[in-house]
């Protein structure tokens, strides 16, 4: 029996044979061409093929997942039709003489390199998105062989890399989960899987490809990958399959239920979401909204800031797959940790406790500015409410309100809509803030309680120090008890409260936000119907149910 870890990125156990799939950029063969003018005839035939079996994949995947989880298809055709990557690819063929599966597999490399390269995590992911539109005109001029089961048995399909048109195109009745040595959480590859239901591992530290044909254990959450398991282990494992699945079936029960208790009090359940490549889990996960979309990775690890008009279209895209739907954007929290130097923010010893949040952007009036304008032009789309982060007194959101109105008489000048009605909250993620949130919430028309941020200020720990982790206390007293301060003064003051962070995703302490109150709880997709069902299944009239006592 061997072991391996990697990072699980889609939830599940699978039991089952391993099948070493080998992707199509592997071996592109290279040779000289004479005949120019039919290779590239050939590389234009292939090209309009691959654009139909895109097509395709496109219809398959609408009806297998949904539209915007699709829509990476088409992204793919676009691609392909991408002027620069056409006349590249032609250009080696015809004085180059190269043939046209390298000309292809040539071109898209570089192209992707350029992304990799960048210092933004969002778009080195682009790389994949490049190599995979190559691969389908690869897998035209150059076929490979690979039947995933001969035998037709369920298997786990092990790979380098899995591409998005890879994983929609293998047989589904035949697949029972992935693991692959590179990948990431927020590849379409692992979106396409958790839609799919389908464990996924990735980044397994080993070399896959000696271990086809063998009997496999993985385990989506864990990471954990056991070859050639032992008795015990597979009994284990499939006892806890046997579990994993009944949940997922009382978990799948609560879909399109709404989220109210025994004794009819309602809560909104809303999805937590750090870039825009969680938007199609938090739909298919019965989010009543989006309750907080950080917008920090638009801003983070890249030389120059984005402008108004990628931040325009990034809001435009939350909005409108969320049309129906309350959508609250919080403004950048930006900090030193975060690789921000256009900027100019100073290195400093504590950044939690330094320059950051609103005191960055308050300093920084234009580039403020830029994102405001951004956001109240994206509002035409959906219903739109803007989050001020790591505020501490009322002077500081009076600023924030005179800077709208500036930025509103901008977009009046340029003729540009917006809607009037947006609402405008904060994020209580500090002692200070809680201990005031009576005036905070007297002139903002929500508050959002930020539990991370306002555990690790409260207990002064940081909780990813490993030799705190014996001190950390999430459900400290004086946390939970600053939380129902600022219920208390929210409800006084007639205005909503919501909770996010980790504790409130945590159902260990769902009964006790219910019984403080709380009106919203913004949690992680994948957490999302764990909550739902501890909150159809609570009396709040029975105080039994409260596990915390304050």
């Amino acid at each position: 029996m061997l072991e391996l870890y990697g990072k699980g990125v889609s939830n599940g156990i699978a039991i089952g044979r391993l099948s070493f799939y080998s992707n199509s950029s592997n071996n592109v063969p290279k040779y000289s061409v004479t005949d120019t003018s039919a290779e590239l005839k050939r590389y234009k035939n292939a090209s309009k093929s691959a654009k139909l079996h895109l097509q395709m994949l496109y219809d398959e995947a609408c009806k297998r997942v949904s539209k915007n989880e699709s829509v990476i298809f088409q992204t793919h055709i676009m691609i392909l039709e991408d002027s620069k990557f056409v006349e590249t690819v032609e250009s080696l063929i015809l004085n180059k003489h190269l043939n046209a599966e390298f000309a292809v597999y040539d071109t898209a490399l570089k192209i992707a390199e350029i992304f990799k390269s960048m210092d933004d995590d969002y778009l080195q992911q682009r790389y994949s998105d490049i190599m995979d539109a190559a691969n389908t005109i690869l897998d035209i001029l150059h076929p490979k062989d690979y039947n995933i089961s001969p035998d037709s048995r369920p298997v786990i399909i092990a790979a380098s890399e899995l591409l998005p048109s890879e994983t929609i195109s293998l047989n589904q009745n035949n697949l029972l989960g992935f693991i692959t040595t590179r990948g990431s959480r927020n590849s379409h590859t692992a979106i396409l899987a958790r839609t799919l239901g389908l464990p996924l591992i990735t980044q397994v530290k080993s070399s896959l490809s000696r271990f086809d044909g063998m009997e496999a254990i993985i385990d989506g959450q864990s990471g954990r990958v056991v070859i050639n398991p032992d008795h015990n282990t597979l009994a284990h494992y499939k006892a806890k399959q046997r579990h994993y699945e009944k949940q997922l079936r009382v978990l799948k029960s609560q879909l399109g239920l709404p989220a109210i208790t025994k004794d009819g009090q309602r809560i909104t359940l809303s999805a937590r979401l750090d870039n825009i490549d969680g938007l199609e889990s938090a739909r298919n996960s019965d989010a009543e909204g989006i309750g907080i979309f950080r917008t920090d990775y638009l801003f983070a690890k890249r030389k120059n800031p984005p402008g108004e008009e990628e931040q325009f279209s990034a809001y435009k895209t939350v909005l409108k797959t969320f049309y129906d739907k309350s959508v609250v954007i919080a403004l950048a929290n930006l900090s030193s940790e975060k690789a921000v130097d256009y900027l100019n923010i100073p290195k400093e010893n504590n950044p939690a406790m330094g320059y950051r949040g609103i005191r960055v952007l308050l300093e920084n009036k234009e580039f403020f500015m830029t994102q405001l304008r951004a956001l109240y032009r994206a509002s035409v789309f959906g219903n739109l409410s803007i989050l001020l982060p790591m505020v501490n007194n009322t002077e500081e959101i009076d600023y924030v309100k005179r800077t709208i109105e500036e930025v509103k008489l901008e977009l009046r000048a340029r003729g540009q809509e917006y809607r009037n009605d947006i609402k405008i909250g904060v994020l209580i993620d500090t002692p200070a803030a809680a201990i005031v949130s009576d005036e905070i919430c007297r002139v903002v028309d929500f508050v959002t309680i930020g539990t991370n941020s306002l555990t690790m200020f409260t207990l002064a720990m940081d909780r990813e120090n490993q030799k705190l982790e014996y001190f950390y206390e999430p459900y400290h007293k004086a946390v939970l008890r600053l939380i129902r301060l600022v219920c208390k003064n929210a409800h006084n003051n007639g205005k909503r409260i919501a909770v996010c962070g980790e504790l409130a995703s945590d159902t260990h302490v769902t009964q006790t936000f219910l019984s403080l109150g709380v009106d919203e709880l913004i949690i992680v997709p994948s957490k999302l119907l764990d909550v739902k069902a501890i909150v159809r299944n609570t009396d709040t009239t029975d105080n039994n149910n409260l596990l915390i006592k304050l």
